[in-house]
């Protein structure tokens, strides 16, 4: 049997066993630098690292010193804990990161209620001990995969961006059908497609989307397939992507709380686009890209998004300042609804 990270072993417990883990353990958030433990403190918990990069550092009489770095799904702090001694090493985050702990006090409660716990944990440090050098080692998780029902994405985009992973991440939905794929080198999206979108628009769309049914998994190492993987090419750094994603995700929240549901029939009041000098300049192709799509005397939300190659927040913010400029509005009674494609 490979060997399992946390994750994949959480995906293997009845809904029962993960909730008595959820109750018998506690999370814990780090920011970068900060201390989990240091070299002979006692042991008292066993982590898992649920986000970010752990370093441990294990100090070595007239030599450097050895580092291991942990990321999304791996153990730390077992043999010691359960062996009742004191630390050998110091643990700190490397970046912005959170690990579930694992208190000692709870282990007898842990034993009963989820007794495959104990049996993973024995897999872990048989693992490390047949490794040739098991002071040395890097995870970086060569295979990520879950349910979307059990995994944040945010978590999983930046596992491969701060473990620098090459590979593809796939996103199937609940049918088993590929909706999304990105392609990483060295932990920087290069190229994807979501739905319709692709580039950065896809990036984008993937976090702006609501809940996503299904499963995800990435594979190190795997090259793109040109016929599902467009040529648009991702240049933006990585950590800018994903923090624009989560900045985009609150702004569309905004919007939408004031925008016509999407499926609202809308239609133009004017025959020429007018956008006004002060608006947004960045949104002006995309407004005109838009109004050309409006081809009927009706249409939705809905249908200009799937109409156009940019993610919804642009759509919102488009239809916003044309339904406050005047040349959208709301579609009378009885008139025809443009099909969507």
């Amino acid at each position: 049997m490979p060997c399992r990270d946390f994750f994949s072993f959480c995906t293997t417990l009845k809904p029962v066993e993960l909730k008595a883990l959820g109750e018998l353990s506690h999370v814990r958030h780090l920011e970068k630098g900060d201390l989990i433990y240091k070299t002979g403190d006692a042991a008292e918990e066993i982590y898992s690292v649920n986000r970010g990069v752990i370093e441990l550092v294990l100090p070595v009489a007239g030599e450097d010193d050895e580092r291991t770095y942990l990321s999304r799904g791996d153990i730390f702090g077992a043999t010691e804990t359960l062996a009742c001694t004191a630390r050998s090493h110091a643990a700190h985050a490397q970046e912005s990161a959170s690990v579930q702990c694992f208190a000692r006090d709870n282990f007898a409660a842990i034993s009963r209620r989820v007794p495959a716990f104990f049996l993973f944990l024995c897999e872990k440090m048989a693992a490390r001990l047949q490794q040739p050098d098991p002071g040395k080692r890097v995870s970086v998780c060569k295979q990520l995969s879950g349910s979307l029902a059990n995994f944040d994405l945010v978590t999983v985009h930046q596992t491969i961006i701060s473990s620098g992973q090459t590979g593809e991440l796939c996103v199937l939905n609940e049918n088993g059908e590929r909706v999304a794929t990105f392609y990483f080198e060295h932990g920087a999206p290069k190229s994807g497609h979501f739905l319709h979108l692709t580039g950065t628009e896809a990036f984008w769309q993937l976090f702006l989307s609501d809940e996503i049914p299904g499963t995800f998994s990435f594979t190190s190492g795997a090259r793109p397939t040109t016929e599902r993987m467009p040529a648009v090419e991702i240049t933006d750094s990585p950590n800018d992507l994903l923090l624009e994603a989560m900045q985009y995700r609150d702004e569309l929240e905004e919007l939408k709380k004031r925008a016509p549901s999407p499926l609202t029939p809308l239609q133009r009041t004017t025959d020429r686009l007018t956008w006004r000098p002060k608006t947004d300049p960045e949104l002006r192709d995309v407004a005109e890209e838009i109004w050309t799509s409006i081809t009927g005397p009706r249409v939705t939300i809905r249908d200009l998004f799937r109409q156009n190659s940019v993610c919804e927040l642009k759509i919102y913010g488009v239809v916003a300042e044309l339904l406050r400029d005047g040349q959208l509005a709301v579609a009378k009674a009885g008139t025809p609804l443009v099909s969507s494609v």
